[in-house]
């Protein structure tokens, strides 16, 4: 019995300590969050950010002080960003763009500023953007399709090499492998096939400097029996992840694989390439055989198909919307569209939105990440 009396002053001692420890604690935030907004008022950006990071190191907890400290950061990352906003928005533009050498020199201008805060963030956001990018081009991730032997059937790989200082590993998991199968008999008669396939490919990939890494996604069939051409098209794209170069973890997302096609022809057609002016020059001519127009558009090597309707395109401006009907079997398999329009006012329209975009290309909306997300 005398022992409780010994414990019941421990507990009360311990507690009387707790209370003390947590009163300092939130005397502390409160004398920092008072001094960051007097500094925030005078103007002094830096004092302030410095005091009410050391507010929040302390412990806002979740009332007064909290909203206090919630209003303040989003003062403070409001003047932060407001004279980088022009600069960031350039830097946004040309990350959709692709013009990473644009997006580089911008990174340094707006380094050599001395951003702060919510500056400094998005500014690392926009750097980590594009490393991310830049190390995976070097990667050179591409997909591949070799025949099996077996009539129409292909294997399909991963490739990936680099040359860069360390070790690389991909971090993406949920990749999507699409394939899409197009075939088109003389009548102009399509027919089409789609898979979609989760794959865990790139979902803990390691990467050495100087090695080549290939994995196998599997074995499709290309059917051609009866048709003028055929092809099989795979893609492989990331819904997110990340990239890890050394200690770095950089963004991933909308990682994209180098694609891949196969085209099958009618074994009795000649194997060589079309060039585009030859296709061209026959639709000058009106397309008298659709079976013809096909051979060629089949023919035509397939980084060489835009080129083929950019020389095509005057004369199909000039075609009667019955005759862009009869030969959408050949736009459909040149304009690589998932969703090809459905009639001739529909091709028609968009053969003169291609042509604006070529002669006077849009400027891609703009997407400035957040100072806490990375795309």
């Amino acid at each position: 019995m005398k022992c409780l009396p010994l414990l019941a002053g421990m507990l009360a001692a311990l507690l009387a300590a707790c209370a003390t420890q947590g009163g300092s604690v939130s005397a502390a935030a409160l004398a920092h969050l008072e001094r960051a907004e007097e500094r925030e008022r005078e103007g002094d950006l830096a004092l302030a950010r410095t005091e009410l990071e050391l507010a929040k190191r302390q412990g806002l907890g979740v009332g007064r002080l909290h909203d206090r400290g919630t209003r303040l950061e989003f003062a403070l990352a409001t003047a932060e960003l407001e004279p980088f906003r022009g600069l960031f928005d350039e830097l946004s533009a040309a990350l959709e763009r692709r013009d990473h050498e644009l997006a580089a020199r911008l990174v340094l201008r707006a380094d050599a500023l001395r951003p702060r805060g919510a500056a400094a963030h998005k500014l690392t956001a926009f750097r980590n953007i594009l490393d991310g990018r830049r190390t995976a081009e070097a990667l050179g991730v591409r997909l591949a399709a070799e025949p099996t032997g077996a009539e129409g059937e292909y294997r399909v790989t991963l490739h990936a090499r680099h040359e860069l200082a360390l070790t690389v590993r991909l971090r993406c998991p949920g990749s999507a492998l699409k394939f899409l199968s197009l075939g088109v008999n003389e009548a102009g008669i399509e027919s089409r096939a789609r898979r979609r396939v989760l794959t865990d490919a790139l979902a803990d990939l390691e990467i050495e400097s100087g090695r080549d890494v290939e994995v196998v996604l599997g074995t499709y069939y290309v059917p051609a029996r009866g048709l003028v051409v055929a092809r099989g098209r795979w893609t492989l794209s990331t819904l997110g992840g990340t990239i890890e170069l050394g200690e770095r973890v950089l963004p991933a997302n909308s990682f994209v694989a180098a694609g891949c096609e196969v085209v099958r022809l009618d074994p009795r057609l000649p194997s060589s390439a079309v060039e585009p002016a030859e296709f061209a020059r026959y639709v000058e001519r009106g397309a008298p055989s659709l079976p013809a127009l096909l051979e060629r558009a089949g023919r035509l090597a397939p980084e060489r198909r835009d080129e083929a309707l950019d020389l095509a395109t005057p004369a199909l401006a000039r075609y009667l919307p019955e005759e862009l009907e009869r030969i959408a079997p050949a736009l459909r398999w040149l304009c690589g569209l998932d969703e090809p329009p459905l009639d001739a006012r529909g091709w028609k329209a968009w053969l003169e939105a291609r042509g604006s975009r070529a002669r006077d290309p849009a400027r891609p909306a703009l997407d400035l990440p957040s100072a806490e997300r990375q795309s």
